[in-house]
């Protein structure tokens, strides 16, 4: 088992390596210094009355920035191995595909994990300079939107080696951004349909990843208290499952492919 850690921690690392080489980070960078002067712009207005459309603003952009990098960052781990042919001093290695496919997806967490870090700390500071306070919940949103970044990762890396690098984004942006409307389309048609129509709608809600369940935002802005802690371990064990059912699906296929 350390044989197996050592090998992950080494891939992870090289992939945020190889990230920090292709200065990957510096998008997050910018983009930080674009938020952080749109709200010096809305400041010069003055916030009152705006309290919670400068708090919902701000977490919406968190959270679809953070996304969007998650998918960038996981959708082209294993692309760049192929194209570039060192995948193959990798695997002459005594590791297995599932090893670099693991070692890779953890990569690809790291640097999402620290955009969203760098994205709320700029988001918490910006509401502070304001005078505004996120509360107690806001701890567990970020905990909630690591785990949606641990599941968007690990659906992502599955995409890449099912479909091409620009089908791979397009799929997973798709899947995430419409997770919450294909919930709510669920949720009206269910009562209406059939037997079999609510089966099936039923199974899809299930088997796709709900990621509405991971956003707090609304909460924070409108200042509720933390949630319970048997949802927050429910959420966990949720976004493991299909973590590891994402993981295993791509696995079994990429030691099917040809290389």
């Amino acid at each position: 088992m350390r044989f197996k850690l050592t090998v992950w921690g080494a891939l992870a690392a090289a992939a945020c390596l190889e990230s920090l080489r292709r200065k990957d980070l510096w998008v997050s960078a910018i983009l930080a210094v674009l938020m952080i002067s749109a709200a010096a712009l809305v400041g010069k207005f003055g916030v009152a009355g705006l309290e919670m459309f400068l708090k919902d603003v701000t977490l919406t952009v968190v959270n679809l920035l953070s996304l969007v990098l998650a998918v960038l960052f996981a959708a082209r781990q294993l692309p760049e191995e192929l194209s570039r042919r060192t995948v193959y001093p990798l695997l002459a290695r005594p590791i297995t595909r599932f090893d670099l496919i693991f070692g890779k997806y953890l990569g690809a967490v790291v640097l999402s994990t620290l955009a969203l870090l760098l994205f709320a700390l700029i988001g918490w500071g910006a509401l502070s300079c304001f005078g505004l306070k996120v509360g107690a919940i806001f701890g567990q949103y970020l905990w909630l939107r690591f785990l949606s970044l641990l599941l968007i990762c690990a659906l992502t890396m599955a995409l890449s080696v099912f479909l091409t690098p620009q089908a791979t984004v397009t799929m997973a942006l798709l899947l995430a951004a419409g997770s919450s409307t294909f919930a709510t389309a669920v949720k009206l048609l269910h009562g209406t349909a059939g037997a079999i129509g609510r089966a099936l709608l039923s199974g899809a809600y299930f088997v796709l990843p709900q990621l509405d369940l991971f956003d707090l935002s609304k909460k924070v802005s409108y200042g509720w208290n933390p949630v319970m802690h048997s949802t927050m371990l429910f959420l966990l064990g949720y976004a493991l499952v299909h973590v590891a059912i994402c993981l295993a699906l791509g696995s079994l296929r990429f030691r099917k492919q040809a290389l």
